[in-house]
């Protein structure tokens, strides 16, 4: 008997589905940046470069956001411009969008294709569910992923970026938790002074120089992080409990 109920519970155990699991906060710690080869721009000259006046030190300004809001929540509209790329995936890698709720539930969209070179941009608008790339015609297919997709995870006010370097490869999200391998800090951001406009940069191997694929995206700024949501909700909650009991009395 004892043995057909332990069978019976490994059973149970094995059709158990995976719970999802919350998003949680990236390490504030600074990414450890290694130097670029020779024949390479390092990541202080591609910042220094796009973001001339901010002044920016690549190791002691890194962002830890991994999560982002349109600055016009209701009709988000960005165009992210591929900066720079130095790495021998340059013909195949991709850059694009993803909204989630949980490690379960992520939905993502190129935006830049392996044909985009330095200085192409991709347009994109949010509007409600429904996210919507568009580019030259001539273009879409090659540099863009051009087309309208909608989906209920599709949300103007929270999303993440995503770095992928072959069609077959992994995929490196903005959000360290998705990441897997001895270093999950496949990317680095960075915000132009007070601006609303940053540069996202991605490291695709191990040398951990992160100029493998630069991308500027302007118009958007940075969420509370998934911690934070947490802390706001507990607070609300505490707060309309209070009132209750107030009623009450």
């Amino acid at each position: 008997m004892k043995l057909k109920l332990i069978a019976a519970l490994l059973g149970l155990a094995a059709s158990a589905p995976v719970l999802a699991v919350d998003f949680v906060a990236n390490d504030a710690t600074p990414s450890v940046i290694g130097p670029a080869p020779g024949s390479e721009a390092s990541l202080q000259t591609i910042v220094t470069t796009l973001f001339p006046s901010s002044g920016i030190n690549v190791v002691t300004d890194q962002s830890s956001a991994a999560f982002w809001s349109s600055t016009t929540p209701s009709a988000a509209s960005s165009i992210p411009t591929l900066v720079a790329e130095f790495t021998a995936n340059a013909g195949t890698q991709s850059f694009g969008i993803w909204f989630g709720t949980n490690t379960d539930n992520i939905v993502s969209y190129n935006l830049l294709l392996g044909g985009a070179a330095a200085t192409d941009a991709v347009g994109m608008t949010i509007v409600g569910n429904t996210l919507e790339v568009f580019g030259p015609a001539s273009a879409c297919g090659i540099k863009f992923n051009c087309g309208t997709f909608t989906n209920a995870l599709i949300n103007p006010s929270s999303f993440g970026f995503f770095f992928k370097p072959s069609p077959n490869g992994p995929t490196y999200y903005s959000l360290d938790q998705l990441n897997s391998g001895p270093r999950d800090d496949r990317f680095i951001a960075f915000q132009d002074g007070s601006s609303t406009n940053w540069l996202f940069a991605y490291e695709d191997g191990s040398d951990w120089d992160y100029n493998d694929m630069a991308v500027k995206v302007e118009s958007v700024t940075a969420v509370p992080e998934p911690e934070t949501y947490a802390l706001m909700l507990a607070g609300l909650g505490a707060v309309g409990f209070m009132s209750r009991r107030r009623k009450k009395a």
